[in-house]
């Protein structure tokens, strides 16, 4: 792998915030209270400690090739075929996922404020900018990352001039804990797609500044918590805002809130709003343009002249056609699943099962390379 400049602990945290923190953030409160109801903030905050479960054994199997990604050292340890067959695999996960981002929050976008806008143009609004962005070197997009994090900032602002202008019922998060143990867990699952992002470090671990070093480990942790604790506040305002017979049938109840502002020299702040989100639904668009370009890349070593930006727009263009298949939300919702369950896979069952080989066989980069 030929080296780029070298990400800091700042702009790791801030590249997988910025892949996490997307589409979902807007409903994510209705789709966690949907199933814990009063205790939805506990189930984001047990989402948050089981991703980083998930972020401290993706850790410890990139310290064991510092220098290496995903891609590289699973040919070291399966050999060629297999890992071959894993870079496709995570090919298709990345374009899967650009895929839901671009039906959701093309949705969304016409909903509130595009209605008579034809879906193909929207969603080509938001792939533009990803193919100009995507096909760039990881300091390039983290750099631009870093840039727009201000948007995020005033998203967690916006919600807490909310608490103090309308009125609230802290009571609706009591009693805490009536919903169970099990419905809390039921609850963790639907806000875990939405933290989706993380499972980059995979390929941004050789970027880092110091390999090998617990200063990667501390970034993503602090990019984990940064992103546990924004949702978690969002569901907290989403919660107390809204009965819980409002809520159950608000999709985005953080738009919505934002609508109850009133500002003398901006009509509808939801609007302005939504257009600051649409800037994290591009980053995280991008972010996963990304991993396709690395994916291929690997896989087509042999066409060194190849441009990355052709594979960018490839598979962008691949990911826009067939996210214009789905029409009705059910259809939309059935994607969601299947790419939920294959999420799984490639953030838990194959780097669980490189980690288990490289121990199993005590197969590590050497600290001379």
């Amino acid at each position: 792998m030929s080296k780029q400049i070298k990400l800091t602990s700042f702009q790791l945290s801030i590249f997988i915030i910025q892949t996490q923190i997307g589409v979902g953030v807007l409903g994510l409160p209705f789709n966690v209270f949907s199933v814990s109801e009063g205790d939805a903030w506990i189930s984001v905050l047990v989402a948050g400690a089981l991703v980083q479960c998930v972020i401290t054994l993706l850790w410890i199997l990139g310290r064991r090739f510092p220098s290496k990604s995903l891609f590289e050292y699973s040919r070291v340890l399966l050999g060629k075929f297999a890992s071959t067959f894993i870079t496709f695999g995570y090919l298709i996960y990345g374009v899967l996922v650009v895929i839901i981002i671009l039906m959701y929050a093309t949705a969304i976008i016409k909903s509130w404020s595009l209605l008579h806008t034809p879906t193909w143009a929207v969603m080509l609004m938001l792939i533009i900018p990803g193919f100009y962005l995507g096909k760039e070197k990881v300091m390039e997009i983290s750099n631009v990352y870093v840039v727009v994090t201000i948007l995020i900032v005033l998203l967690v602002v916006v919600s807490t001039i909310v608490l103090f202008i309308y009125p609230v019922d802290w009571r609706y998060l009591l009693p805490i804990g009536a919903s169970g143990g099990l419905t809390i867990l039921k609850g963790a699952k639907e806000a875990y797609f939405s933290m989706l992002g993380f499972e980059l470090l995979l390929i941004l671990y050789p970027y880092f500044q110091n390999n090998g070093s617990p200063a990667i480990y501390k970034a993503a942790t602090a990019a984990n918590l940064s992103v546990t604790l924004v949702y978690t506040f969002l569901t907290i305002v989403s919660t107390v805002t809204f009965s819980p017979e409002e809520i159950k049938i608000v999709p985005q109840p953080v738009l919505y809130y934002v609508k109850s502002l009133y500002l003398q020299v901006v009509e509808r702040v939801d609007l302005l709003f939504a257009s600051f989100w649409v800037v994290n639904v591009i980053t995280s668009l991008t972010s996963y343009l990304f991993l396709c370009t690395e994916c291929c890349s690997h896989l087509f070593k042999k066409f060194k002249k190849l441009k990355r930006g052709y594979c960018t727009v490839f598979w962008g263009g691949f990911a826009y056609c067939i996210a214009l298949i789905p029409g009705k939300l059910s259809e939309m919702d059935m994607v969601n699943k299947w790419v939920l369950a294959l999420s799984y896979i490639f953030v838990l069952i194959i780097p669980i099962t490189l980690l288990a080989v490289s121990l199993i066989f005590k197969k590590k980069e050497s600290e001379s390379a």
